[in-house]
């Protein structure tokens, strides 16, 4: 693990960069600090498919012990780690819960799936089991712990979208299954604060375009205090003192995410901002009891953590002298004998190492064996993640990350140009295994985080303006390279772009567009005309019914208007499907059969298209695979994939030969490209209009190979309001949403 000899590492490179930067070289010190490492050796492609098998790990309120759950044999268990015993318990054998949250008096725990929730009593004695059903035919969202009782739950129930007479309530739940509503409304609502007497005091009401912050009074009429429009963020952490101020993780009013107190009076106070003026806050750590938030964490270019009181201070800078340079995930017990528990991330650890801190003694001991495998990477064979920054053409400061494979001159490296997925999310700090992936094969990766970006503030957000066709989101990415390759970093003649869902998207703009800058594209899931895509999303996507702000509402506010002939016009002329005579580059294609993001037949299509043009296309098509490679044999495949495709066209080492298992999926997936035509029957793919009088035209696609077939029929899920589809899945975020996510 990286310790001491990291920080010699960074200090060296500090020093490098102050007089590199003042000599116009201001990647000179990444290049200075990568080519004078040993070199890593070549690490088996199983090496980065490993996954931890912890889920949820959290530390009681009372800082004694820990719950988590694990996978064993594809199997979830609860499993419990009193901190004064050497190795955790397993005390149930099964669950389905896919979250954990501690009672407040320590002695129960709720376990939270899609549809129940159950208690399990941790001192052994009767009464866990299922306490509440939920999901039936109404919405149910879990809010947090009850600051007014020992152990009880806060819930948000709400009718289904489009309900005649829409309608929402805030529940109490306790540990025996006992309902009590708090409050009802005629509108959604996003977010409550209690009291420590059980009280609501405030609640976030969701009207459309704009959150509404109310604040209750014993039997008065709820009064607005604040709004929070045009996507603010405006996050309930809770409510402490005497005068009952809300905090809250938020934007409102401002640029960046902060830490804010918010009065009765509607007046609000900024408490906590990122002191590098670059990134939102990512969360607060608060005391599980007291609700007092004690640490603020910013996850931007480079991970912070800062104390907000004198005590959490000096106790966080006794961790951070035990693990300096380290990106720290932090839960505090309440009480003076409690301990935290710390997640150590690093962008050379694949999975976090888990850590119990006595803030008292200083004493810091490792839990929780990492279990990614037996061929788990060493962290000493991995690439370091540099943060780098550049400035676009039109004069905006642009982040983005460099990874350099240890021990190689960085200036003949093959480059690739890895773009995250969204596009509303952002490349983190942390560790990422297609990136460690292609490092550990001898290549310079870049992963860009172009304006539209999350993160770093309302400004970059937005500045996007709507440009997802080739225009200055594109532009930045494509400055984004060049500026490397000026700094010194990769070969001009071999660069790739991938990356899946909208990277997937950019990968294919980047070789369409700039045919003389990328010489292939690999590209996963990727929606292939935006405008079309953004359509699809609000009518037939799993985002269609998500809580919260309207899917349509919020792209209109990112400047992306589904319903705006102009913006789908405009991003179809720049899309890759319109411009396919263009393209002049190989693409290798990734499509799941039963993605619900992004229509299978729009990756077929197009590839049908390329095909016909004599365009040199590959394509794999996963006959049960979503959006993401869920999958490790998928997983595995898509490396394999990427691999081979930057051996062939950038001159890189060829893969490991694959298994049987490796290389029957590939024969499986890959599909024979049938020349487009209208009429056509064309053996592997086959497409067939189906028209409605209600409906818009939807195509079905049979996607046939050796021994079966499997068809996928994205009709409109309304036809004459009868459900025709059959999505399931919900996000409930409030902020931008990503449209395509990552694979």
């Amino acid at each position: 693990m990286p310790g001491v000899d990291s920080i010699k590492l960074l200090l060296a490179a500090a020093l490098v960069f102050m007089s590199c930067a003042a000599r116009g070289d201001p990647l000179a010190a990444i290049r200075a600090a990568q080519s004078s490492q040993p070199q890593a050796a070549t690490l088996p492609r199983e090496a980065f498919l490993g996954q931890s098998s912890l889920r949820e790990v959290r530390l009681a309120p009372d800082g004694r012990q820990v719950a988590f759950l694990r996978e064993l044999n594809g199997q979830r268990g609860l499993w419990l780690q009193p901190l004064d015993e050497p190795t955790p318990r397993r005390v149930l054998p099964k669950v389905d819960a896919d979250s954990l949250l501690w009672s407040r008096d320590s002695q129960r725990l709720f376990l939270v799936s899609a549809d129940q929730l159950s208690v399990f009593k941790v001192d052994g004695q009767t009464g866990s089991g299922r306490i509440a059903r939920l999901g039936q035919r109404v919405l149910h969202e879990v809010v947090g712990i009850d600051p007014s009782q020992p152990a009880a739950l806060l819930v948000l129930e709400q009718s289904l979208p489009g309900a005649a007479k829409p309608w929402s309530r805030l529940l109490r739940i306790d540990a025996d299954g006992a309902q009590t509503v708090l409050h009802s409304d005629t509108l959604p609502l996003g977010d409550a604060a209690l009291s420590a007497d059980g009280s609501v005091l405030y609640l976030r009401r969701i009207e459309a375009e704009r959150h509404t912050i109310l604040r209750l009074r014993p039997g008065g009429t709820p009064i607005e205090v604040a709004r929070c429009v045009q996507l603010e963020r405006c996050q309930f952490i809770g409510v402490t003192g005497p005068d009952h101020a809300l905090w809250m993780n938020s934007d409102r009013g401002s640029n960046l995410s902060a830490l804010q107190r918010l009065g009765s009076d509607g007046e609000s106070v900024v408490l906590h901002l990122d002191p590098r003026q670059e990134a939102d806050l990512d969360r607060v750590v608060a005391d599980p009891v007291s609700g007092e938030p004690l640490l603020a964490a910013y996850r931007g270019s480079v991970p912070q953590v800062h104390g907000l009181s004198a005590e959490a201070t000096r106790n966080l800078a006794g961790l951070q002298a035990r693990l300096p340079d380290r990106d720290l995930d932090i839960q505090v017990g309440h009480g003076a004998d409690a301990f935290w528990l710390v997640a150590e991330r690093d962008s050379r650890l694949p999975q976090p190492l888990w850590h119990v801190f006595d803030p008292h003694s200083g004493e810091l001991r490792q839990i929780l064996e990492n279990d990614a495998g037996p061929q788990a990477p060493d962290p000493a064979q991995l690439a370091r993640k540099w943060p780098i920054t550049w400035t676009a053409s039109d004069g905006m400061r642009l982040h983005g990350f460099l990874s350099l494979p240890p021990g190689r001159d960085p200036r003949s490296l093959p480059l690739v140009v890895s773009v995250h997925g969204g596009p509303w999310t952002a490349s983190l700090p942390g560790y990422a295994a297609i990136t460690q992936f292609l490092a550990n094969r001898g290549y310079a990766v870049f992963e860009p985080n172009f304006r539209g970006s999350t993160g770093l503030g309302r400004d970059y957000l937005m500045a996007a303006n709507g440009d997802f066709g080739n225009g200055r989101v594109q532009q930045d990415i494509v400055e984004g390279t060049r500026y490397v390759l000026d700094n010194g970093i990769g070969d001009r003649a071999r660069v790739a772009i991938q990356g899946a869902s909208f990277g997937g998207y950019a990968a294919l703009q980047g070789v369409t567009f700039q045919p003389e800058l990328y010489r292939v594209a690999i590209a996963g899931v990727p929606p292939t005309d935006f405008g079309w895509a953004l359509r699809w999303a609000v009518t037939q996507s799993d985002l269609a019914d998500q809580r919260g702000t309207p899917l349509a509402t919020r792209f209109r506010l990112l400047s992306v208007d589904p319903e705006d002939d102009e913006v789908r016009a405009r991003l179809a002329a720049q899309s890759p499907l319109a411009n396919v005579e263009l393209l002049r580059r190989p693409v290798v294609l990734y499509a799941g059969g039963r993605d619900e993001r992004v229509a299978i037949r729009s990756v077929t299509h197009y590839a049908a298209t390329l095909r016909s043009l004599g365009k040199s296309v590959q394509l794999h098509v996963e006959a049960d695979g979503g959006h993401d490679l869920d999958e490790p044999l998928a997983r595995e495949a898509w490396l394999f994939l990427l691999e081979q495709a930057l051996h062939e066209h950038l001159d890189g080492p060829p893969p490991d030969p694959a298994s049987p298992s490796l290389r029957a999926w590939l024969e499986q997936t890959r599909r024979p490209i049938p020349v487009r035509s209208e009429q056509a029957q064309l053996g592997a793919l086959h497409a067939t209009k189906v028209n409605s009088a209600d409906c818009e035209s939807a195509i079905r696609i049979v996607c046939r190979s050796p021994g079966q077939a499997a068809i996928y029929n994205w009709s409109r899920r309304r036809c004459n309001n009868q459900p025709t589809g059959t999505h399931s899945a919900r996000n409930t975020s409030a902020g931008p949403v990503s449209l395509t996510g990552e694979a």
